[in-house]
This record gives C-alpha cells, sequence and structure tokens, in this order.
C-alpha cells in the first residue's frame, strides 16, 4: 500500500510537471505579444490624427497595425534606436464643462462637475525611434506598465523617462 502511495505520488508530481512546462512552452518566444488600448499619431495636413492600433511584437519584429490589420508602421528589433517615454497633464475641462451644462437639469450633477473640472488627466506617450522611420504612441494606463517592460526586453533597448519622475 505505502509503495502503491509513493507511485501515486511521484506520478502526480510528473504530471503537474509536465503540463507546466507544456504551458510554458505555449508562451515561449514564437507565440507573438499583442497590445491594444494604443493609438499612433499621424500628421494630417496641420493638424495630426490619432489612430487606433494595436502593436504586435513578433520574432524579430515590431508590427503596428491598424484595428482592420493594415501594417502602418515595421520595427526590426536590431534597427531600433531609442525609445522615450514620456507623459502629459491637461485638465478635463470638457468632461467637467459638460456635466456642468447637464446640471442645470439636474442640479446635484454640480456637486461631481465642479470638482472634476479642477482634475488633470494623464496622457503617456512612447516615441520609438528607427534608422529611418519614428512612431509617436499614446498608450492607454491600463497597459502602459506591462507595454514598457516588454517593449525594452524585445528591442533591449532602455525606454528612457522624459520630464517628471515617472
Amino acid at each position: 500500500m505505502k509503495n502503491l502511495r509513493n507511485f501515486l505520488n511521484i506520478f502526480l508530481i510528473a504530471a503537474i510537471a509536465f503540463a507546466s512546462v507544456q504551458s510554458i512552452a505555449a508562451q515561449g518566444p514564437g507565440r507573438p505579444e499583442v497590445f491594444e488600448k494604443i493609438k499612433i499619431l499621424e500628421p494630417q495636413g496641420d493638424n495630426f490624427r490619432e489612430t487606433e492600433v494595436r502593436v504586435r511584437f513578433g520574432d524579430d519584429y515590431l508590427v503596428i497595425e491598424s484595428s482592420s490589420g493594415v501594417t502602418l508602421r515595421t520595427f526590426k528589433y536590431s534597427t531600433v534606436r531609442s525609445i522615450e517615454y514620456s507623459y502629459t497633464k491637461s485638465p478635463r475641462w470638457k468632461t467637467g464643462l459638460g456635466l456642468g451644462a447637464a446640471s442645470v437639469l439636474f442640479p446635484p450633477m454640480l456637486f461631481i462637475a465642479i470638482p472634476l473640472g479642477f482634475t488633470k488627466h494623464r496622457r503617456h506617450w512612447i516615441t520609438i525611434r528607427g534608422e529611418n522611420d519614428f512612431a509617436v504612441l499614446k498608450v492607454s494606463k491600463s497597459i502602459r506598465k506591462l507595454f514598457i517592460p516588454s517593449l525594452e526586453t524585445h528591442t533591449n533597448v532602455r525606454v528612457d523617462g522624459l520630464g517628471e519622475n515617472k
């Protein structure tokens, strides 16, 4: 009975180890990482337009593609020269003004509108510079802390923080 119990324990440990190795192998370098909730800033005449994109990390390339799958930029990891991170703070005037206007119909909403108008919204920017091209990306707050380390890992380029202490 004791031998059977030892055999089952060893079998169970081996099965768990095998499943773990298979899981890690499935997530290995051959499987691309994809990040969404990113916008690319592109010139359009005298202004700029923001286009919703996804960034895909492949084996040798970083691909920025539109939400429909059209490739907008491709950077070979070995050609990435620098990556910069910065953020801007801007007041939420539009949201505060919109709620202020709504408070005409529902006066208690004014208690939300006034404080919200004085808060600041942070926008997170990543600039990728390659040998012959660049991309300015606006990254969502929710993925920023995952996207930046992944970018550093794949490109072997340290992301420089600009401005205030990040």
